[in-house]
């Protein structure tokens, strides 16, 4: 009886996310830059589409290496009744629940996810720039000391 049920409380609270007016802005096909404030610049490709009737919004992204040396899938959703963001980051580095999944908030053209696990705070702010169509995705991490400090920014550009 309880799986029946799970999948009607999730149909209550999970929102289309196609009908998002941010996030219809990332659907499409972009090269990614990420820069690190202590490695080199790396270049990725990625192609955002609408996944599992549109209730999911899938980053797909690669390093340009071959053999890439990295790669993620990452999936983005909104919920109806808290108009909260849920984010879930998969990765080459595989990682754990608690490091894969952040909530998050809109405010304007940004969506500012959190991520808490024993390791400390990760920050990662989605900011759509309508004047030149591109994307941010700035990644901060927060240190025992309190701090927040820049991990990585990557810049999203539509490919032609």
């Amino acid at each position: 009886m309880v799986f029946l049920a799970i999948p009607l409380l999730m149909s209550q609270t999970q929102a289309l996310t196609k009908d998002d007016d941010l996030l219809k802005h990332l659907v499409g096909k972009w090269r990614i830059t990420r820069e690190f404030p202590k490695r080199p610049t790396a270049h990725n490709d990625g192609e955002v589409t609408y996944e599992l009737d549109g209730h999911w919004l899938k980053i797909a992204m690669k390093d340009v290496e071959k053999p890439a040396k990295y790669a993620a899938h990452v999936y983005i959703t909104r919920m109806v009744d808290t108009k909260e963001y849920s984010i879930h980051w998969l990765d080459t580095f595989g990682g754990t629940l608690p490091e894969s999944l952040g909530v998050g908030k809109r405010n304007g053209d940004a969506i500012e996810f959190l991520w808490h696990d024993q390791d400390g705070d990760l920050r990662n702010t989605f900011t759509w720039h309508p004047a030149d169509k591109t994307w941010t995705s700035l990644i901060d991490q927060k240190g025992k000391d309190g701090k927040w400090t820049v991990f990585c920014t990557d810049t999203y550009r539509l490919r032609k």
